[in-house]
């Protein structure tokens, strides 16, 4: 597993970036600040060899360097496709081929869903709700959970939700996907 971390000079306001693959250290990264050849000799100093050695240099070098683990929060699109893997697996009992076709056609759905829901956390939660009412769609519909197609019948599986809806087919009748499938009809 590859982790990576900041350190910062409190006093000298040098950045480094640190990386470690499998709690050994890999590599390090001059982010900002003055680095001279003095520094460079001493900076192995700053830096442990393998990362469950970092507490200890935490507490070693406190107050004067900070360690800050670098967190890569997930975007948009994994989001969409982690949602999408998964009902793809609950529907089919097996993973989906995912090729460069399928990422183009989930980028097309991100890109109409935030225009339809405004935000990025409604166009998400539009994407879940469709997906966990896909049962209740017309069977041609259902057969079909494939990116390509749910892209090219976007608008017919959104009308087809609110057929549902107007129905009266429990569970869809939660008030957050009643408000989505309001604001579909006036987009």
């Amino acid at each position: 597993m590859t982790t990576h971390y900041k350190i910062e000079s409190i006093s000298t306001g040098l950045n480094l970036k640190v990386t470690y693959v499998n709690n050994k250290f890999k590599r390090v990264e001059h982010l900002k600040g003055k680095l001279d050849s003095i520094m460079l000799k001493e900076i192995g100093r700053i830096i442990p060899h393998t990362e469950s050695n970092l507490s200890a240099y935490q507490n070693l070098y406190k107050g004067k360097i900070n360690y800050i683990k670098i967190e890569k929060q997930k975007s948009l699109y994994t989001h969409f496709t982690d949602a999408w893997f998964a009902f793809y697996e609950n529907e089919n009992s097996v993973p989906p081929k995912y090729t460069g076709t399928d990422a183009k056609h989930l980028k097309q759905i991100i890109v109409y869903l935030k225009k339809v829901a405004g935000t990025e956390p409604e166009a998400l939660a539009t994407w879940r709700a469709l997906l966990d009412n896909w049962k209740r769609l017309d069977e041609f519909h259902r057969k079909n959970c494939d990116l390509k197609y749910i892209n090219s019948q976007l608008n017919k599986i959104i009308q087809n939700v609110q057929q549902v809806a107007k129905t009266g087919n429990k569970g869809i009748s939660d008030d957050y996907l009643q408000s989505v499938i309001n604001d579909l009809r006036t987009a």
